[in-house]
């Protein structure tokens, strides 16, 4: 399982691991856990700083330079989302907010503290059946620490993978690693993020019987005048992929 995703952890970050299945930025690995955080997303859940008002998400191939993808958020003027569209790969969705509860909660089910803050998400099949959870750790100082996340087989309920995450002071996802169903260790990730927050290098290890192959990721930004990242080149083991363009438009602008 890969998030960003998910892409922050905290009582403001797990909010993007919930609307992940509904809005999909790139290389964002954070989300918030609150109940008001389910039901809307705010512009500071995408790294975005200052007032903007809609986001123009453009992924091109590196030869060709074409677009094969494209993303639009619109926001209000106090920086909530009111929609979210993708095109691209022969098809088009369009998701207007603030969605409700019932819409974020299709498919799963949450449990929540007194205070609000997610302990539990389980996620289900069509014939209800269980296949996924995820549990989260908090620190004293409420900060989430440490998610544990199974998957299960939906015939007879066994696990069959458990990932365990574990993130940073800032409650930025750090290390992650992969278990089978035997607990062994197949795969282990490390993220390194820039001074804004994103991340900048993920380094995969995959075990092998007699074997570690290793795999690096990096991606590099530029930034506009408002400190918003405006380009990602993203590169594998040294190779360039992909780049993103990303045009954002300010109120008052």
């Amino acid at each position: 399982m890969f998030l960003l995703q998910k892409c922050h952890h905290s009582k403001r970050q797990l909010k993007r691991l919930l609307t992940s299945a509904l809005v999909l930025l790139p290389l964002c690995l954070s989300a918030q856990h609150s109940r008001q955080a389910l039901v809307q997303p705010n512009y500071d859940d995408y790294n975005l700083r200052f007032w903007p008002r809609q986001i123009v998400v453009t992924q091109q191939y590196d030869k060709g330079n074409d677009i094969n993808f494209q993303e639009k958020y619109l926001f209000d003027s106090v920086g909530n989302l009111t929609e979210y569209s993708k095109r691209g790969f022969g098809g088009e969705r369009i998701t207007v907010y603030p969605l409700t509860m019932e819409e974020i909660s299709a498919g799963k089910k949450y449990t929540f503290d007194y205070d609000g803050d997610l302990l539990e998400m389980r996620g289900y099949d069509l014939k209800n059946r269980l296949i996924s959870s995820t549990h989260y750790i908090y620190g004293e100082g409420g900060n989430l620490i440490q998610s544990i996340e199974y998957e299960y087989s939906a015939e007879n309920g066994v696990i069959l993978t458990r990932a365990v995450s574990f993130y940073d002071k800032k409650e930025r996802l750090k290390t992650v690693c992969h278990y089978t169903a035997d607990e062994l260790l197949i795969r282990s990730e490390e993220f390194k993020y820039d001074r804004k927050g994103n991340w900048i290098k993920r380094t995969q290890t995959f075990y092998e019987e007699e074997e570690q192959i290793v795999t690096v990721e990096t991606r590099s930004y530029n930034y506009d005048s408002h400190g918003n990242w405006i380009q990602c080149i993203y590169s594998l083991d040294g190779k360039q992929i992909y780049k993103i363009n990303r045009e954002i438009t300010y109120y008052g602008n």
